[in-house]
């Protein structure tokens, strides 16, 4: 990594209720944003949704789908990735803001962060991404499903091209 980050999130959710801690910066991360942060209003800021689901029996797997807004542009991606120690299945749609991102084939790359999950029902959550280059993602987390976690995570995207969807359309619920 080009600079120390390390990002822990907490996240309790329990049949729709939720209490959560900030995500906080273990290390400086000069120019880092908040990661409660939501979605500016301005159509410029590079932005990203996906749906996620995560199986987890010690070791885990995670996969989806989404949308990434860059530039003006929305493109398809994928995201498949994993982490561990864990137990369980929660499905997710993550939303949120991509900062210090240089080029396209800058966030086709593998993604790091430390997170905590306890989901049992549905609730919301927050995580914080980065990959090597720096470029950071601060996401939002709509999440269902019964699992408990405390693991380091590994989400690697893939930019499959131009999508025929909006972002707008793509929103989480």
């Amino acid at each position: 990594m080009t600079r120390q980050f390390l990002a822990a999130t907490v996240a309790i959710t329990v049949s729709g209720l939720a209490g959560l801690a900030d995500t906080t910066a273990l290390a400086a991360t000069p120019g880092a944003q908040d990661a409660g942060s939501t979605l500016a209003s301005t159509d410029s800021e590079d932005k990203l949704v996906f749906n996620i689901r995560q199986a987890n029996l010690g070791p885990g797997y995670a996969w989806g789908r989404g949308l990434l807004h860059y530039r003006g542009k929305d493109y398809d991606i994928r995201v498949e990735g994993g982490g561990g120690p864990a137990i369980g299945y929660s499905s997710a749609c993550a939303e949120g803001t991509i900062s210090d991102l240089g080029s396209l084939d800058k966030f086709d790359t593998t993604f790091w962060a430390v997170a905590s999950e306890a989901t049992a029902g549905s609730g919301v959550g927050r995580m914080a991404l980065q990959n090597s280059d720096g470029t950071e993602i601060h996401l939002q987390v709509k999440s269902h499903g019964a699992r408990l976690a405390a693991a380091a995570a590994r989400l690697r995207f893939h930019v499959l091209g131009p999508s025929k969807t909006t972002f707008a359309a793509s929103r989480c619920p």
